[in-house]
């Protein structure tokens, strides 16, 4: 199930442990690194240590990067956060403009589709959530049960 129920209006999207885990190794095996290497830092040249440094940077925010999708129905809105160690971007969706949810392949990818909404006044389509066909096809008609709107499939 990819929704935990957090009252009658609003819901987010949960998170896989494969993700956790993921994030955690990665995170934790560059900062090992950083501090091991990091008791023989006096003897290596400046650039090597801001190298590192950027290195160890970078892990902390894949360790602390988040997702969260909320949808309110009570508002009639989808909020999108994403978030590390500082907020990073923030999108809001009123369910009342979404005519449709769409999957459609991922450019350049064999194997990767992608969510799209479909709005009443926008050309584009917002980009969603992206993954494997069966994951993308559950997720959309969930979101279509939720916001009773309608799921358009084009795997070709």
């Amino acid at each position: 199930m990819y929704f935990k129920q957090l009252s009658a209006s609003k819901a987010i999207m949960a998170k896989t442990r494969t993700q956790v885990i993921a994030r955690w190794f990665f995170a934790g095996l560059v900062a090992s690194l950083t501090l091991f290497v990091t008791a023989g830092f006096e003897h290596w040249p400046n650039n090597e240590v801001f190298i590192w440094s950027f290195t160890a940077l970078l892990s902390w925010h894949f360790l602390f990067a988040r997702r969260r999708v909320q949808f309110d129905l009570d508002k009639q809105l989808i909020t999108n956060k994403i978030s590390s160690l500082y907020p990073l971007s923030q999108q809001r969706i009123p369910i009342q403009n979404i005519s449709a949810f769409q999957i459609r392949r991922r450019l350049g990818q064999s194997n990767g589709y992608e969510l799209c909404i479909v709005m009443d006044s926008q050309i584009e389509k917002l980009k969603f959530d992206y993954g494997n066909l069966p994951r993308m096809q559950q997720l959309g008609q969930q979101l279509s049960l939720f916001c009773k709107v309608p799921l358009l499939s084009d795997p070709n």
